[in-house]
């Protein structure tokens, strides 16, 4: 039976283009035809060619949720990648027929609102950011959780991120890292203008909203997953967020645990327990250990 794929590539690495070449040849002579996405298409697989970048990309430009991604590593960051840049033939076959593992990671739900009237519905597989967008000046949030007010602060917004994107903003904002299968969210202040600063870890079911109370202060921007929904020209005074019930699917055939992977892209490889040319069994040896 014939299989559908859709590309997406990271078209400034030259590496990505070629191998996006050299994956359209394979497919011509292995019953597998590349289609462009349609909202009524479902393709038997996303192959994503890049980074993790190129990952998001495919999941906020096509709306790809339950189908399967692939991402192949050729960017610099690889916790959303499922094999690397030398196994992509292999990767894609074995993705095709059905050898290969399936994580569901978890999706936030977006809804954000100017007073009574509503801005947009968004989706989110790593964060939704409020923030102070290009704006020098420092605004206030004000944090609810079940409807229950947590805390009023000042500061440059805050985070809600996912397990998928605790490795991200949320991480470089101070954020704890949550192993990918957690279905909650951290939310995570950005620079507080306070003495106490702490990010909080929700549970699957709880709804958050963040609300912009000053109007002198709420010319807030919203980013989703690094990209930019909804800037200063827009009032923001308000956003729900919630676990959605839709989930991206990710391909993963390299078996590299999440902690493994978190080890290799922050802290590199283990080192040797062996000094080079030592006898492994000496007391030389056994002190690296």
């Amino acid at each position: 039976m014939t299989k559908q794929i859709v590309l997406v590539i990271n078209e400034r690495d030259a590496r990505s283009v070629e191998a996006g070449a050299e994956l359209r040849k394979w497919c011509a002579t292995h019953d597998v035809v590349v289609v462009d996405y349609a909202p009524d298409l479902t393709p038997d697989l996303i192959v994503a060619l890049g980074g993790d970048g190129t990952i998001l990309r495919a999941v906020s430009e096509l709306g790809a949720y339950d189908i399967p991604i692939l991402g192949v590593k050729f960017g610099r960051l690889g916790f959303l990648s499922g094999a690397p840049a030398a196994d992509l033939l292999d990767a894609v076959e074995a993705a095709l027929d059905g050898r290969a593992a399936i994580e569901s990671r978890a999706v936030l739900e977006v809804c954000a609102h100017s007073g009574d009237v509503e801005l947009g519905r968004f989706f989110a597989l790593n964060e939704v950011l409020v923030g102070r967008g290009a704006q020098p000046s420092i605004i206030t949030t004000r944090l609810l959780i079940n409807g229950h007010h947590v805390y009023t602060q000042r500061g440059d917004g805050l985070i809600a991120s996912t397990a998928t994107g605790s490795t991200a903003y949320a991480l470089s904002a101070g954020g704890p890292i949550l192993s990918p299968g957690y279905r909650g969210m951290a939310l995570v202040p950005l620079a507080s203008h306070t003495l106490v600063n702490r990010a909080i870890v929700t549970a699957p079911e709880d709804e958050v909203r963040i609300e912009l109370p000053e109007a002198c202060h709420a010319k807030a921007a919203l980013a989703i997953d690094g990209r930019m929904v909804l800037d200063e020209s827009k009032v923001l005074t308000q956003v729900d967020i919630g676990l959605s019930e839709r989930s991206v699917l990710l391909v993963k055939l390299d078996k590299r645990l999440f902690f493994d992977t978190l080890a290799t892209e922050f802290f590199g490889p283990p080192p040797s327990s062996v000094i080079p040319g030592a006898d492994p069994g000496s007391r030389e040896a056994e002190s690296t250990a």
